[in-house]
């Protein structure tokens, strides 16, 4: 079984005429861990297979596959399941306690000469159309973080599923790349709209209350205002008033934290539900939340105005506090 990518390049089973080829590969991007400078720089594998692991796996690997063209082994991508795995890939053994069964894409390389080539793009994808019986899973070592690496999984489907860290010091990123249930994805939807106008109303709330507390605190700067200075309460009176502007300074200063924090919120509630709708698009759905936000000039579809507008009201509310509080110091 073979099948062709990027132009005469196929992708073939491996096998023993393949094994010395893989071993450069693979020995050309190794980790050295030992030199702090080169980490993340000139390699990425931490599995250090022999000839002979890999000529083992040509047997109990289900997916081990060789990119070549004219005879040259380009790229190769290892994966086995979970039943599959050694007794000592603690990284493995621990994802299975949450994952149950999966498929371990172990390792994956190109030539340098063909980076970015969609070679590696061909290799995943080769192995993700013919395993659909549980999640695939690959570890990356994330530190120093590889955003070539991060953005390489996202495309291909993946999301993080968490971050561990093995004996051996090194933290992986562990992607996961699920088969989606309409049905759940439905629901998500449903819950992440509702979360979005949940956040909604609770901030229009947030403004109410700030409205009712401001006027509150205006009439009785008004009624401090309206004492009769001649009176031998006139200085508690002015004291009282320069309470009461500190008081209405301090909430309009709150009210605009909360309301510029309950605005990040409702951005992230209205991204996920964006996020939703775009896998539910390829299964027939429609955009709703998200519809014609990529357009050109609807940038305001995504970040609303009306955020931007809530949030400078108490910033303006608590200028004018501070204007109250500096007239009813001076007179």
């Amino acid at each position: 079984m073979s099948t062709a990518v990027a132009g005469s390049t196929e992708i073939v089973r491996a096998r023993e005429e393949h094994l010395e080829e893989i071993l450069a590969l693979a020995e050309s991007w190794r980790l050295d861990a030992t030199d702090p400078g080169r980490v993340g720089r000139d390699g990425f594998l931490v599995s250090r297979y022999t000839i002979d692991d890999y000529r083992n796996r040509l047997t109990t690997a289900e997916h081990f596959w060789v990119a070549v063209k004219g005879g040259q082994v380009l790229g190769f991508v290892l994966a086995y399941s979970d039943e599959r795995i050694e007794p000592d890939e603690w990284l493995n053994h621990r994802i299975r306690c949450t994952l149950g069964a999966f498929l371990v894409i172990k390792q994956v390389c190109v030539a340098r000469s063909v980076a970015r080539s969609g070679i590696a793009s061909g290799l995943y994808h080769h192995v993700l159309e013919q395993w659909t019986t549980s999640p695939v899973i690959a570890a990356v070592v994330c530190v120093p973080y590889n955003e070539a690496s991060v953005g390489f999984h996202r495309k291909l489907g993946f999301d993080e599923l968490t971050r561990l860290t093995p004996p051996d010091g090194i933290q992986r990123m562990v992607w996961v790349a699920r088969k989606p249930k309409e049905a759940l994805l439905q629901a998500q939807y449903a819950v992440a709209v509702d979360l979005y106008k949940h956040e909604d109303n609770t901030n229009w709330q947030k403004l109410n209350n700030f409205f009712y507390i401001t006027a509150g605190l205006a009439a009785a700067l008004g009624f401090t205002f309206g004492a009769d200075k001649d009176s031998g309460l006139a200085q508690d009176v002015r004291s009282l008033a320069v309470v009461i502007c500190v008081i209405g300074l301090g909430s309009a200063i709150a009210f605009a934290q909360m309301l510029r924090f309950g605005r990040r919120y409702l951005s992230a509630r209205k991204h996920s539900a964006m996020e939703l709708e775009e896998v539910l698009a390829w299964h027939g759905g429609q955009r709703i939340v998200g519809r014609e936000a990529e357009a050109a000039g609807n940038e305001w579809l995504k970040q609303s105005p009306t955020g931007l507008v809530m949030v400078l009201l108490p910033a303006l509310v608590a200028a004018s506090w501070t204007a109250m509080l500096i007239v009813t110091l001076l007179h």
